[in-house]
């Protein structure tokens, strides 16, 4: 991480105080950090040696550290069934990170996801949708590419491609009726 010169920092301006030696306040740090110096770092710490900081840097970036789990609750005493938590990112993306095999899970009695324009999954192995009911698909266009499987079209199944033009393709052919 790059250090400005010691002649610029203003180690003059900087507060530093202690409520004990569980939680401190440290204001106008001049070290660099990831997005420029501390404007102001709470920070806390257990009996076991868990670390919660919350600051802002002159960057302009608020962060939120905490070594265990954050809780974010609201609307308990709401009056309506609006919302309780709003997460809005004006200008940028919003990205929801579960690292070390965790699963980003979302529960509720109804989801509903909207977009603008395109919504794109993408699955490293599998992707799998269940309904108790039924599942709608509804579209101008749809299309399935796949090689095998009861949504794939017969001419593009892995089988056929593989048979095409030989005696078993034809065999199969008159057995079934149409042609591989």
């Amino acid at each position: 991480m790059a250090q400005r010169p010691i002649k610029n920092q203003n180690w003059q301006g900087r507060s530093f105080t202690t409520f004990g030696p569980k939680f401190r306040i440290d204001m106008a740090n001049p070290q660099m950090g990831l997005n420029g110096s501390s404007v102001y770092d709470l920070y806390a710490v257990s009996d076991n040696g868990d670390i919660s900081l919350i600051g802002l840097s002159e960057g302009g970036m608020m962060h939120v550290y905490n070594d265990n789990t954050i809780e974010i609750v609201g609307g308990e005493k709401s009056e309506t069934t609006g919302v309780d938590i709003m997460i809005t990112g004006k200008n940028g993306d919003i990205c929801i990170t579960a690292e070390k095999n965790g699963q980003v899970r979302i529960r509720a009695s109804s989801i509903v996801i909207d977009a603008d324009m395109d919504v794109t999954i993408n699955a490293g192995n599998n992707l799998k949708l269940k309904a108790a009911n039924k599942i709608d698909l509804q579209s101008n266009i749809a299309n399935c590419d796949a090689l095998a499987g009861n949504l794939a079209p017969q001419e593009t199944t892995f089988m056929n491609k593989v048979l095409k033009g030989t005696y078993v393709s034809d065999l199969a052919a008159g057995i079934l009726g149409k042609k591989l």
